[in-house]
């Protein structure tokens, strides 16, 4: 629910404000597109930026979808018992190596004096079937305004296959390993001050869900990446993922009412109904009807490329050695099967398993919260919570 504003005294403040920022941080960065964040509360700068990105993908031996019959049948073998789909279709690495097009939103404070004094920013990696609007959902349900007030700058981006980034090939592209280097080449090009006019003493990985995934593969492949991770919507469980995906009921993107996905390829997919939304997503009555809604219309596209190559990507990131911080929704359905204070809490267990070289962790289950923490009434106590954590370990 992101929209652009064009006023003109508001362009020019905006951009004396940069211009003050920038000689003060000596930036050689470039202006981008100027916009808000849903509440108007944060000054932010859009752009699509050219992303330079090598990996070793995966080949997989699976045509596109023909049908619909054919996307259900797939998901059937997918998550079966003993499945051995990613076996059958793995036809060995495959090296991707291309520049794409992301879309990526910067914010910052309103007021250029405080925009000067920033140190710190987050970078911001949603999870699958979201994008950046995740991080600002609406008034009060909107992170990116909860951090920017308490001092932060913030980068948003649609992953590759996204929302307003390039969809490329959805199975052979669009997948787990593209996503890690995408990320790293997004954070290289932050730290060189390539993205808006500033330079940071410190870059913390916020994700959610997968990516929270992607996050975890960044740090595991690029310790140095990253000064600091949040985590959040995520377990050292799979257990209940199968569960989740089921719910989903994914469907044909280029089918869907809303046209919004026309002319994708048919490996493209969606979650057809609210209901596909709320039943692994949400935990009534702990949210507001008229943000499901938001998030029903903000839904986004999944592929086949992604779900059979992210686990690929998870290991122990045994070099990293930031704080960790650990959030999860205590209703989680996706990583806890709903809930996540039993057998014993399950956000302190993250750590021992993925960071065994952690400085500093913490850890925390949000009161009442399903699986999208930031779209529940509790969304204020997560992010006094990451707030508070990055305060504490002086970012």
């Amino acid at each position: 629910m992101h929209f652009t504003r064009y006023y003109s005294a508001s362009a020019l403040a905006l951009i004396a404000a940069i211009c003050a920022a920038a000689a003060a941080h000596k930036s050689k960065a470039t202006f981008s597109k100027p916009a808000s964040t849903v509440s108007g509360d944060s000054r932010c700068f859009e752009q699509t930026i050219k992303v330079n990105a090598v990996t070793n993908n995966f080949k997989i031996l699976m045509d596109s979808p023909a049908n619909q019959t054919a996307v259900t049948e797939t998901f059937v073998e997918l998550l079966q018992n003993n499945s051995n789909l990613f076996a059958r279709v793995n036809g060995g690495r495959n090296t991707i190596q291309d520049t794409y097009n992301i879309y990526g939103k910067l914010c910052i404070p309103s007021s250029p004096k405080s925009s000067e004094m920033i140190n710190t920013i987050q970078f911001l990696t949603h999870g699958d079937t979201l994008d950046s609007t995740y991080w600002d959902i609406a008034p009060g349900y909107s992170y990116i305004d909860a951090v920017v007030a308490a001092g932060y700058a913030t980068f948003s981006y649609d992953r590759i296959g996204v929302g307003r980034s390039e969809h490329p090939d959805p199975s052979q592209v669009v997948q787990a390993p593209l996503q890690v280097e995408i990320a790293h080449a997004l954070v290289a090009l932050i730290r060189d001050s390539k993205i808006g006019p500033y330079s940071f003493k410190n870059v913390v990985g916020v994700g959610h869900s997968a990516g929270s995934t992607v996050t975890q593969g960044v740090t595991t492949k690029y310790p140095q990446d990253f000064d600091a991770v949040i985590l959040t919507g995520t377990s050292t469980s799979a257990g209940f993922v199968n569960t989740a995906v089921a719910s989903f009921d994914l469907t044909i993107a280029n089918h869907d009412p809303s046209q919004k996905f026309s002319g994708l390829p048919n490996g493209y997919l969606v979650q057809p109904l609210a209901q596909s939304i709320q039943f692994p997503y949400f935990r009534f009555p702990n949210f507001n009807p008229k943000i499901l809604s938001i998030e029903v219309a903000n839904k986004q596209t999944q592929t086949f490329g992604e779900l059979l190559t992210l686990g690929t990507i998870v290991a122990p990131a045994t070099h990293f050695r930031g704080p960790v911080d650990v959030v999860l929704g205590e209703n989680d359905l996706v990583f806890c099967g709903g809930d996540c204070t039993q057998p014993q809490d399950q956000s302190a267990l993250v750590v021992p398993v993925f960071y065994p070289a952690a400085s500093k962790s913490q850890h925390y289950i949000v009161p009442g919260s399903g699986h999208v923490i930031f779209a529940h009434y509790s969304a204020p106590q997560a992010f006094a919570h990451m707030t508070s954590f990055l305060k504490t370990n002086n970012m």
